[in-house]
């Protein structure tokens, strides 16, 4: 059956504002990355003339120097120590930043914006930039590599943290307050059981990122196998230096695989936990008057 109706096509509007609008920001958009394609130089002739030297050394790497292996060890261990305490400070620093930077506890705007403003100055600014701050202020070493993850990591966890307390369910905490609990008790015992499983995970992650962050501090002088690397490019020592890259390689994936193992541990337990669940044992006797 032939449908009676007549149906017209809606006319393009040339001159729609929204379609103005997107094709003038299309355009700006085009055009800034010509402007950022230019600023950056981008040569391909020079990759290609650079890559049979990168070829040539690749050859020169090969059987690797493994005779100063103990040392790569133990400047691998020592990053190892560097990015974990350096964690380990940033958290302590980051919690209470990012209990003030959540929208929904923070007491005051006030604190809430300066809380924000720390932490966007914090990972604002890179853990080189702050391990040369550091290394000028107090020289060479482990622990000027752990001052500097630790400025940097507060501000990334307590961002992190922030965003993960801001969604939290606002039910058990208005539950708690109008039950009389304090402040403290309500993020104790509605907040924290809620935001727990995240809060671990980020910390895991960011630890992650620390230990990766960490590998490459050694050569601004902030400790670690940073160092021992930076040493074997000075001195064009190949062998050892691949050498050195497959410890850093294969420490980055062991902790990355421990990471995930641990993360994914914690969600799941989460999503499976039944032990705050009431189990009856036996019926309650009652007594009879």
């Amino acid at each position: 059956m032939i449908s009676p109706w007549v149906y017209e096509e809606p006319r393009p509007r040339l001159l729609e504002r929204s379609k103005i609008i997107r094709n003038v920001l299309l355009v700006g958009c085009v055009a800034l990355f010509v402007v950022f394609w230019r600023e950056s130089h981008v040569d391909f002739a020079k990759l290609a003339q650079g890559v049979p030297r990168v070829a040539g050394w690749l050859v020169q790497m090969l059987p690797p120097d493994t005779r100063g292996l103990p040392e790569v060890l133990a400047a691998a261990f020592e990053t190892l120590a560097m990015a974990t305490i350096g964690t380990l400070f940033a958290l302590v620093a980051a919690v209470p930043l990012s209990l003030l930077a959540a929208r929904n506890i923070s007491p005051h705007p006030a604190l809430y914006y300066a809380a924000r403003g720390i932490l966007n100055l914090s990972r604002g600014t890179e853990t080189l930039v702050f391990a040369l701050i550091f290394t000028a202020a107090i020289g060479f070493g482990p622990f000027t590599g752990v001052l500097a993850i630790a400025f940097h990591m507060t501000g990334a966890i307590g961002k992190m943290l922030a965003d993960v307390i801001e969604p939290a369910d606002p039910g058990p905490m208005e539950a708690a307050a109008l039950s009389g609990a304090s402040r403290l008790k309500v993020l104790r015992y509605a907040l924290l059981p809620d935001i727990m499983p995240n809060f671990i995970a980020v910390a895991l992650y960011m630890w992650e990122f620390s230990v990766r962050t960490s590998t490459v501090l050694g050569i601004v002088g902030a400790g670690g196998i940073g160092q021992t690397l930076k040493n074997t490019i000075d001195l064009l020592d190949f062998p050892k230096m691949v050498t050195v890259l497959a410890v850093i390689l294969l420490m980055v994936g062991a902790i990355d695989m421990i990471s995930d193992f641990l993360r994914r541990r914690t969600l799941q337990d989460r999503a499976t936990d039944t032990a705050r669940v009431p189990v009856r044992v036996r019926e309650k006797e009652t007594g009879r008057v």
